[in-house]
């Protein structure tokens, strides 16, 4: 059995270096490194094991550590798949919304079975030393094991960690401690020792179910002493003590008090110890200081402090002589921003579905939840962390958190009791005072919104050219965009682009006809790419994969067909398409016409559609205008001498020569309004043309258009599917209940009663879990895993 190693102190090698630490006030200092906001991300995957035809389902939160709400900044989302060895197995650019993202992530038929891992991050997390980034680990079964699977020798890691940071002569000290087994999972034990050099047993301890545990000493100086811990097969490890300070202060913190925590600090007789110290309370960039002095005959001293001074979360408190740090401890405070009353029940059943529905309290937040449907008792679900701890635990804490959801989920005394155990052993923050007094962070990267197109016009008769026209498609309008006279170019900075979207272009001449000309395009996604280090769970050595049992998983697992299951939400039929404008009158709404086939064929041009809505069109240059088309009302009556209005896309047309190649196939809608009061120009009438986002016959039988130019561009948003059941041909079988895929829900919202609605399909397994995540329109975030029985399955 290989001995274990003994971390004491050098865990914390921040301190070692405060010595070189500029003295700059620390209230200051952490006002200055938070300045800038923070995003915090969580990968919400419908499995954590997968079989090769399976794909990765999931849903992306992005949350906004200085404001405790939804971050709103970042629109494009990062999701890479590396092997363990931190190969890329994929990479792919997600659009986000309202704080969320969502998508699929087919799994290639060449990936090994093996572990892999999910990581999700923005543009804006990379001026920042810490890494905001969010990875899940997944495993993935393709037939037979392509790893080493040869035993390998049991081996422990037995870490002391005082709390605050040192072991201190002659006071009392808290020790955390910590039992790793050779992937870095925390082992339970019963029997624990602290032992003199003659044998005799000083302190006895035992740790919770995840290897953790804490106990009292008061060592002395100069003696010999050494932990021992029995395992559960007998074995015994044995790891001596060392590096016990001659001098200095203890912390113990007791946190078990519902308002108020209590801080107890011990320190030596040395003389060189009293003086001026204070605790900094501390999380982002909101700070509390606690002054105290000690003076030369007072050893312990303890502080009170109401919970209403802490923050909701964890808070770090650090204690401070002027300016250097000396000893640190997270706990955490209590928050409101957890929500749990969330239910789950079947309302019905029809037909091969059940109807479920999914209830939060009633109130003005809106819920934004992804759920999870697998069979009772299914292996292929075990991620290390919920939103809970993604969100308000990890940001904080230094080092791997092992069932960070643990802490969270049906929250407990106990659970409450092992979380400061936690926070007691990852020992100091995960922000190092000597990056927060000395590397204030600078903008080097955006929030990056969309994509970045530039184009230049190709074109021998390019100087009779000056504007270019982008028709509108999904998620993005319309727009016409000036050239530069220099070289003829242009640039979209915010451009909402799906891979192998098409893109439909005309240029403008300066008569304010269109023309087709070629154009040279290429899209930025201005996206930093990391490298990524394999620094997780079970890779820092060689280790036995505990795989399932291949027989379980044959090949006729799946069908080949696959039954694409009908998407129902519950909120009423859908709404013929209008102008919803409030300040559009019905008169005037009554106006508005979507143009069908028929329309193209009685006008092919717009400008005859708008001749029959009582305007007169002229054709033909004017002494002193550039305008070769006119508009004008039948009746001649204009109102403050304003002219009619013509907007294509929400933009205003200087002049009309663009209608006179505009095709009215190429329309969507058009309203007219002869008053012109919808703009309050009160003018002689107001037309507003929206143009098609896709052709009113589909791609394929578009007619190509005289003045317009299509291109398909490689890079982008990937498209976003809607789940899709597998189908199985056995439900009843092992490797289904095991590690099959009943639903996969991303885009849940409760309506104002608090209720929404969904569907999954009826598997005949008498119980079904639900795993759902998600978060509110103020922060709040929700965790909860719950089972159905369905008395009624087939």
């Amino acid at each position: 059995m290989r001995s274990s190693s003994f971390l004491l102190g050098l865990l914390f090698s921040s301190f070692l270096s405060f010595g070189q630490v500029t003295v700059v006030d620390s209230e200051a200092a952490v006002s200055s490194y938070f300045k800038l906001p923070r995003e915090t991300v969580y990968l919400h995957l419908n499995k954590s094991t997968y079989v090769v035809q399976d794909e990765i389902w999931f849903k992306g939160y992005v949350h906004d550590r200085k404001n405790g709400l939804p971050s709103l900044a970042s629109t494009n989302f990062n999701i890479e798949v590396f092997d363990d060895q931190g190969t890329e197995k994929y990479s792919g650019l997600f659009l986000g919304y309202q704080g969320v993202t969502l998508g699929n992530i087919a799994i290639g038929s060449d990936w090994k079975s093996g572990d892999y891992y999910v990581r999700i991050s923005t543009n804006w997390m990379n001026n920042f030393i810490e890494d905001d980034s969010f990875t899940s680990k997944i495993r993935i079964i393709n037939g037979a094991l392509s790893v080493d699977a040869t035993s390998v020798e049991d081996s422990y890691d037995f870490q002391l960690l005082p709390e605050g940071g040192h072991l201190v002569s002659e006071v009392d000290n808290t020790v955390g401690f910590k039992l790793l087994d050779s992937q870095g999972r925390g082992k339970s034990f019963y029997e624990g020792f602290i032992v003199d050099a003659q044998g005799s047993k000083l302190v006895s301890f035992t740790s919770n179910s995840l290897g953790l545990g804490k106990f009292r000493f008061r060592p002395v100086l100069g003696m010999q002493y050494s932990a021992k811990v029995i395992l559960g097969d007998g074995k015994e490890l044995s790891i001596p003590i060392k590096d016990i300070k001659g001098s200095g202060i203890s912390m113990q913190v007791d946190s078990r008090n519902r308002d108020h925590i209590s801080v107890v600090l011990n320190r030596t007789s040395s003389p060189s110890v009293s003086g001026d110290y204070y605790v900094l309370v501390h999380q982002n960039d909101k700070t509390n200081k606690v002054a105290l002095v000690f003076d030369d005959k007072e050893l312990s001293k303890t502080l009170t402090i109401a919970r209403n001074r802490l923050f909701s979360g964890v808070n770090t408190l650090t204690l401070f002589r002027e300016q250097t740090p000396l000893l640190e401890r997270l706990i955490f405070n209590g928050t409101d921003k957890i929500e749990d009353d969330i239910r789950v029940t079947k309302l019905n059943s029809k037909r091969d579905s059940l109807i479920m529905s999914i209830n939060v309290p009633k109130n003005d937040v809106v819920y934004d939840l992804s759920v999870s449907v697998l069979p009772e008792g299914s292996k292929s679900y075990a991620p290390h962390d919920n939103i809970i701890s993604a969100m308000l635990l990890r940001p904080y804490v230094k080092g791997v958190i092992e069932q960070g959801g643990y802490y969270f989920r049906d929250q407990d005394e106990i659970k409450l009791s092992d979380l400061d155990l936690l926070l007691l052993t990852q020992g100091w923050s995960r922000y190092h005072w000597n990056n927060i007094k000395n590397k204030e962070p600078k903008v080097l990267y955006d929030f990056n919104r969309g994509l970045v197109l530039r184009g230049r016009v190709q074109n021998t008769r390019v100087s009779k050219i000056d504007k270019v026209y982008l028709f509108p498609f999904e998620n993005n309008p319309g727009s016409v965009i000036d050239l530069d006279p220099n070289d003829n170019s242009f640039v979209v900075n915010t451009l909402f682009l799906k891979k192998n979207e098409k893109l439909r272009f005309s240029t403008i001449r300066s008569n304010g006809s269109m023309a087709r000309t070629n154009m040279y395009l290429k899209v930025q996604t201005n996206r930093f790419k990391k490298p990524f280090e394999t620094n997780l769970l079970d890779t820092s050595i060689k280790k036995r994969l505990s795989m399932p049992d291949l027989t379980e998983i044959v090949d006729s697992f799946y069908n080949d067909d696959v039954e694409k299951l009908e998407k129902v939400i519950v909120k009423g039929a859908k709404k013929k398409e209008e102008f919803n404008d409030a300040f559009i009158s019905d008169n005037v709404k009554r106006n508005a016409r979507k143009i069908s086939k028929q329309d193209t064929q009685d006008f092919p041009n717009i400008l005859d559609y708008i001749a029959t809505k009582g305007f007169r069109v002229k054709y033909g240059y004017h002494i002193n205008t550039t305008e070769y088309v006119t508009i004008l009302p039948i009746n001649g009556v204009t109102f403050n001498g304003s002219g009619v209005a013509v907007y294509v896309d929400d933009f205003r047309l200087s002049n009309f020569n663009l209608l006179l190649d505009m095709q009215t196939a190429d329309i969507d809608q058009i309203l007219v309004d002869k008053r012109g009061s919808i703009t309050g120009l009160n003018g002689a009438g107001t037309i507003l043309i929206y143009t098609r986002k896709v052709p009113l016959e589909g791609f394929g039988k578009q007619k190509e258009s005289s003045y317009i130019t299509e291109y398909s561009l490689d890079k982008g948003f990937e498209s976003i599917k809607e789940f899709y059941t597998p189908k199985y041909l056995n439900y009843s079988s092992p490797g289904f209940k095991n590690y099959g895929t009943i639903h996969w829900e991303a885009q849940l919202q409760p309506d104002k009663n608090g209720s929404a609605l969904f569907k999954i399909p009826d598997t005949g397994l008498e119980g079904v879990t639900f795993y759902i995540e998600g978060m509110g329109s103020d922060g709040t975030l929700i965790s909860k895993i719950q089972t159905i029985q369905n008395k009624n399955s087939n």
